[in-house]
């Protein structure tokens, strides 16, 4: 599971005015979780009225993450936390994790807890509610999200995770390739990141083409330098020809041991020895 937030946007007014009150309860007819998916998110969201809204939200590779984000910089704001609460309507017997989780981050208009996400999640899937406690010098407010269908929902939430895209834009678009020294093959966790790429390229319609450049260090002459570029990029093309790419959106390049990373000798090698992959879209 990749951002779980929990995003509660109010306007400065409101929230100021909210916290002279006690407690604000999410009436239960309004506690009804909507699912918003593509490819590249999942967001599972409820509104409160009045005061914003509430959503768990995950995007590729990110972490789970808890967030409270204000639709204004409200610097009074001191203090937030947040935790489960067993619902009305669960017998009294049934344990409910109440663990307080406290906001690490308060800064402008967004809040961040750390580690809170998965347990909360597991919570409300298990029936209970979720309960704010945010405070400035002179008040505290607390905010009690009830929950319907919250099962249901958490499991939407996850099945849109599981068909989510292996990789975000900012990760698919540059890949480079490294390779031993003398080596021209493909090897090791580059076959699971050349498998992932060709993964996400059946999410994102909108690549239109893919530059495979392949380089080497300076040991050698130019005619093998060249020559051994070409077979390492014409390798990691014929892998993701393998894994479902189509050939004509491939062009391949060798450069040999031209347009060096660094300059210096040694170690740097390695950053010369590679295969570089940029995709280009319709618009980019």
């Amino acid at each position: 599971m990749s951002v779980l937030s929990l995003s509660l946007l109010f306007s400065a007014a409101t929230f100021s005015s909210a916290l002279s009150a006690s407690v604000v309860l999410q009436p239960a007819e309004q506690a009804t979780w909507q699912l918003n998916s593509s490819a590249f998110h999942c967001r599972l969201e409820q509104h409160v009225i009045g005061l914003g809204q509430v959503a768990f939200t995950k995007e590729p590779s990110e972490a789970l993450q808890l967030q409270l984000v204000l639709t204004q910089p409200y610097p009074q704001l001191k203090g937030v936390a947040v935790m489960a609460k067993g619902a009305d309507w669960q017998p009294s017997e049934l344990s409910t994790d109440t663990s307080t989780y406290s906001a690490k981050v308060i800064k402008e208009s967004t809040v961040i807890f750390n580690d809170a996400a998965l347990p909360l999640l597991q919570q409300l899937q298990a029936g209970a509610w979720l309960s704010f406690e945010l405070s400035n010098e002179k008040n505290q407010q607390d905010l009690i999200l009830t929950s319907l269908r919250g099962q249901d929902a958490v499991v939407q939430f996850q099945g849109c995770i599981a068909q989510m895209a292996p990789m975000s834009w900012a990760e698919a678009r540059d890949i480079d390739i490294y390779f031993g020294s003398g080596r021209k093959v493909v090897e090791g966790d580059a076959v699971t990141t050349l498998k992932k790429l060709a993964s996400y390229l059946t999410f994102d319609k909108s690549v239109k083409k893919i530059l495979i450049d392949g380089y080497t260090d300076d040991v050698g002459s130019a005619l093998a330098n060249r020559m051994l570029s070409q077979d390492r990029a014409d390798d990691v093309a014929a892998k993701l020809i393998e894994f479902g790419v189509s050939a004509k959106m491939l062009e391949v390049r060798a450069h040999g041991n031209r347009y060096p990373v660094v300059k210096s000798q040694g170690v740097s090698e390695q950053l010369h020895r590679r295969v570089s992959i940029r995709l280009i879209r319709i618009n980019s």
